[in-house]
């Protein structure tokens, strides 16, 4: 290996190990200037870079490049401008850089709704070999890994210095599950042990605090370790080692050849015996300083070890989740169906250069394969998913059991396939998360018209949804479930709501004052009463729900203060807790007689701090009390507990739905 290569590998290591700031401030665009008599000579950009670079990393990256290049080295960093004939190093004197400088930088606003509203770029990169491990434990453990990596990534995970807080309803929004799905999942003691050594909960006893004014002691948050360098299976890490002892036996070679020959191993000798047993898991690093320990320096180990994780997780196979797709469509998908759709998205391409896309994917083990992926042992499963339907004692018989599945993915392929389970099988991948019907109609400003897409008789709750709307039917009219009448829904008001924040065509809008979007109801929603956005607190839902004959004066007044439509929400919620906590005798009348003396303001103190909460969120703490749930230990749960935990259950059920409706 060159010199030139040496580095460009060491760099590629350094930059899992570094946050993307740090990486992209100091290390990336450093080039090799020279290497004589075992010195490496590194030019960077600036003297900052220089000294940043000189006090954090010489040691590191003489060791991973001894290791590299198996023999000591030295490493010096020079200011040297990459792009400039001229040297730009410690003199200054030449081609001086004004370091002092400052700039102010904006972007520019999106050109492309797709991307305004998706933003395909914000994603959950995991390594390739992830699928391995989600044959091991499952599509549901599987997407409960992904949501807690991503929450280690937004909390600096990729350095491994700091530490974020997160709520159970956040985890599982990133899972695509419910939040009491969460709690079930990761209360059950098989899900620790089918990830061990990728996720550790640290602590599984609640540990208290004692508070100083002798009010009751606070809870410490349960804390959750997340491996960001992903191990080898049990079953890879047993052949792995089994075959390096092996060879340790029978080769006259040193330790470090036998270390360098594993890269040049094919993958399916090395974790491919079946008779191997299976060990803990055990990422590269850690397997091979165990074995080889004593025989070489530990850092001689890390830098032939990161060959080797290279070799089975190649840095460029990688796994891309759209944190849209998690937030938006998974929890109307499934755990199943999104991992089914994940891998055959992973399986198309685009080509850069022409714009040509490969959306259809042969799989050829079939319906079996698929199942495979996923550690199934049942591919009729896999055909349910597209084509299951409930049965005539079900509540919805005849209705697809998975119709949001139906819209991303459909089999190609025609004729009658010889063998169910392991014939090939073609799919056509929609890759797109947001279906164009829906981006089109959400743009272009017109109302969802329902008549157009739903066909309504007897006010019956589903709806048919020609080909026209899904594309990826076979029939030119596909009978769908309620389920995905929510989903599209869901999907348009979302689109509703970037719309109105993109400023493509709109004005700046106030953070106090997000947009309403217009959400049409379907016949299941005109039967029931109605139920309030749970995104934001709706002022028009609010006043009617509740019946307030003063709304046109409070508008009125609202028109003279100037307040937004979101003050006056987060002030008629606000007096409407302070009703009920105080014990008015009419809390709707309070709160419309404060708000018309001054929408600017609420109650105050802590019933502001909870009209400040997102619906969904004040309306997770009244769900969780009534049925008896801890609320939790943040400020918001104890302000709740303080005054509504021994509400009369009448008023609170009346509370409940005055704030949110049903």
């Amino acid at each position: 290996m060159d010199p030139e290569q040496a580095w460009n590998y060491a760099i590629s290591q350094l930059q899992p190990e570094m946050s993307k700031a740090s990486f992209d401030t100091w290390v990336r665009g450093s080039h090799l200037v020279s290497f004589k008599a075992g010195l490496f000579t590194i030019g960077v950009g600036n003297d900052y870079a220089r000294d940043w670079l000189e006090s954090r990393l010489t040691k590191t990256v003489s060791r991973l490049l001894s290791g590299i290049i198996n023999q000591e080295v030295e490493v010096q960093f020079v200011v040297q401008c990459q792009d400039r004939f001229d040297d730009c190093d410690d003199t200054g004197e030449e081609d001086e850089i004004a370091q002092d400088e400052t700039f102010e930088i904006a972007p520019m606003e999106y050109d492309d709704a797709y991307q305004s509203i998706a933003h395909p770029d914000r994603a959950v990169y995991i390594p390739g070999y992830f699928r391995r491990w989600l044959r091991v434990i499952g599509p549901d453990l599987a997407w409960l890994y992904v949501a807690f990596r991503q929450a280690a990534y937004q909390s600096g995970g990729r350095s491994g210095k700091r530490v974020g807080r997160f709520s159970g309803g956040q985890i599982a929004s990133l899972c695509g599950t419910t939040e009491r799905t969460y709690w079930n999942r990761i209360g059950k003691d098989t899900t620790w042990q089918k990830l061990a050594g990728m996720l550790r909960r640290e602590s599984s006893v609640p540990e208290w605090v004692p508070q100083n004014d002798g009010s009751t002691p606070r809870r410490l948050p349960v804390r959750y370790s997340v491996a960001m360098t992903l191990p080898l299976t049990p079953a890879d890490t047993g052949a792995l080692r089994k075959w390096l002892v092996a060879h340790i036996a029978e080769d006259d070679s040193t330790p470090e050849n036998l270390l360098r020959k594993v890269t040049v191993t094919p993958l399916g000798s090395l974790l491919s015996d079946p008779s191997s047993e299976e060990c803990e898991a055990r990422t590269v690093r850690q397997l091979i300083r165990e074995i080889f320990s004593g025989m070489l320096p530990d850092d001689h180990l890390d830098g032939l070890a990161a060959g080797i994780q290279n070799h089975i997780m190649p840095p460029k196979d990688l796994i891309v989740i759209p944190l849209f797709f998690l937030e938006h469509v998974l929890p109307h998908l499934g755990s199943g169906p999104g991992w089914m759709l994940t891998l055959l998205r992973d399986r198309c391409w685009v080509d850069p250069d022409t714009g040509e896309t490969r959306n259809r994917v042969t799989v050829q083990g079939g319906y079996a394969e698929i199942a495979e992926w996923m550690g199934l042992t049942r591919p009729l499963t896999v055909y349910e998913w597209l084509y299951g339907k409930y049965g005539k004692q079900a509540k919805e018989p005849g209705k697809f059991k998975h119709p949001v599945t139906r819209v991303y993915l459909r089999e190609a392929g025609k004729g009658k396939a010889i063998h169910f389970n392991s014939s090939p099988r073609e799919f056509e991948v929609l890759l797109d998360d947001i279906p164009n019907e829906i981006l089109e109609a959400a743009l272009v400003g017109k109302p969802f018209d329902l008549s157009a897409i739903f066909s309504i008789v007897d006010r019956d709750p589903y709806a048919d949804f020609s080909i026209g709307f899904t594309r990826l039917s076979y029939d030119p009219y596909a009978t769908f479930s309620i389920v995905f009448t929510r989903f599209s829904v869901d999907l348009y008001a979302t689109c509703r709501v970037f719309k109105a924040l993109n400023s493509l065509n709109q004005t700046p809008i106030s953070k106090d004052s997000p947009p309403t979007p217009t959400i049409y109801s379907t016949p299941a929603m005109i039967r029931k009463s109605r139920v309030g956005n749970q995104a934001y607190w709706d002022f028009e839902f609010l006043m009617t729900n509740n019946q307030v004959l003063a709304t046109r004066q409070i508008k009125e007044k609202k028109q003279e203060t100037g307040a937004s439509m979101g003050r006056l929400a987060a002030g008629f919620v606000s007096w409407l807790l302070y009703g009920y906590a105080t014990g008015a005798k009419d809390p709707v009348a309070l709160a419309s007689k404060r708000l018309r003396e001054n929408v600017q303001a609420g109650a105050g103190g802590d019933f502001d701090r909870l009209a400040r909460l997102r619906p969904f969120e004040l309306k997770s703490q009244f769900d969780r009390n009534m049925s008896g749930v801890d609320p939790g230990d943040n400020l918001e749960a104890e302000i709740y507990s303080l005054h509504f935990n021994n509400l009369d259950p009448p008023k609170k059920r009346q509370l409940y739905r005055s704030l949110f409706g049903g």
